[in-house]
Parts: C-alpha cells; structure tokens; sequence
C-alpha cells in the first residue's frame, strides 16, 4: 500500500476509500480531529485525547458503540506504527465524524473515523530559540461557543490565516475571538511571562481547549509559577 490508513478499525489504502465514505466530513466538516505525538514509536497522552474526542462527539451528537474504546483506538494506532515502521518520533491524526449520506439533515448519526500517522525527524519537542515573525489575523474572527473548544474539521478560519502569514511572509497569525481578544495562533496556544506571573486565555474566550494546553497548565503549576486564566485584550 503506498498510504496505508486505518479506516473503521482496518488497515487499508487511503487511495481506496471511496467518496461517499467520507462524503459528510468533505461536504459539511462534519466531524473533528485529534492530533497525537508519537515518542519513540508509542503515542502519548492518548487516553486524554480519547476523552476529549468522546466529548466532542456527544456535542456533536455523534453516535459511537463499545467497539470505539481506548483500547481499541490503541491498537489500532500501534499497528498502524509497526505497519508504518514508525520507531521513533510521529504524529498520529485521529478523525471521527459522521457516516452515511444525507444533506443537513443526516440519515444516520453513527460513528466512522480514519487513522493516518505520519513520521517526524524529531523524537522530541525541539525548543525554538530564534523566535516566530506573527501579526492579529483580522479579516474574521472566532465566534465563541461550545464548539470553539474542540478542533472541528471545519477549520477554514485557521486555513485562511495561515495562507495570510504566508503571503505576508510571517510564520504566524493570531486569532481574534468574536470580542476582539486574542485567543490563539492558527496552529497553538498562548502562554504569555508577565513578570512573575503565566497569563494564558481562558476557555471560556473560545480558544483550542486541546490536551497540550492542560499539559503545559499541569507543568506550571507543579513548577510553583503562578498562572491566571485572563483574557488578552487587543491593542488599537
């Protein structure tokens, strides 16, 4: 196979999956995603991603059955990474989303997803010390609601603010909510050093609320920093 992907739990090529397969999640972003790091050829902080796909599909009235659990969702990654040959670092993208046909209105809320991992150079996170070139991405802005938290396949706001950053030869945007306050970057959260304190935007703002930001949360906090949950007010 020369895309091999795990489609409802097979190991198949991507080539071979027909239109009407995916046909919800193409027409109507119908669905979400997850990416997941890969150390030395095992992922990391699955069972959080998991729970916060679980979560994302009960908004998204998705249904799912005992057969998408953890532990099957590990195994199909592992073979996935031995069939790939993925040993050390990766990245794996999990997305679920809505089967069937239908317009709108759909004719069955039943679960598909798809499995494609990928291998990195690194074997780590690799700590940038040059810095990025950014500016306010302000031709649209995110609305605020119980969808903001989770990344959606609709993502067209993040596509056009990075098709911005490269025409104006940037590395990155940052995204506006609906009140004018930063919230993110196209593709990562905001942790801002003010003096002693760690201010990043609260969910409630309507950023990515995504398994690497309670992470980094977690390590603050542990660390003995003090970090407040603040909105960041855009500058006229």
């Amino acid at each position: 196979m020369e895309d091999p992907v795990n489609y409802n739990g097979e190991i198949t090529d991507g080539d071979s999956i027909g239109f009407n397969q995916i046909k919800r999640g193409f027409n109507f972003g119908d669905g979400l995603f997850e990416s997941v790091r890969v150390f030395n050829g095992e992922c990391t902080l699955l069972e959080s991603h998991f729970n916060r796909m679980l979560n994302g599909l009960k908004i998204l009235k998705i249904s799912f059955n005992y057969s998408f659990n953890l532990k099957s969702l590990n195994q199909y990654i592992d073979e996935l990474l031995i069939y790939k040959n993925i040993k050390l670092g990766g990245k794996v993208k999990v997305y679920v989303f809505r089967s069937g046909l239908g317009t709108y209105k759909p004719e069955t809320n039943q679960i598909s997803f798809l499995i494609e991992a990928s291998s990195l150079v690194d074997n780590k996170y690799i700590l940038n010390k040059k810095g990025f070139l950014v500016d306010i991405y302000k031709e649209y802005t995110k609305p605020i609601n119980k969808l903001s938290t989770f990344k959606s396949s609709s993502s067209l706001l993040y596509v056009l603010a990075s098709i911005s950053s490269k025409e104006n030869n940037l590395d990155d945007h940052l995204i506006l909510n609906e009140n004018n306050q930063i919230i993110e970057s196209t593709n990562s959260n905001i942790f801002l050093l003010v003096e002693d304190n760690i201010i990043t935007p609260p969910v409630e703002s309507g950023c990515i609320n995504g398994v690497m930001r309670l992470e980094i949360i977690k390590i603050i906090k542990e660390l003995g920093i003090n970090i407040i949950e603040s909105n960041i007010e855009k500058k006229i």
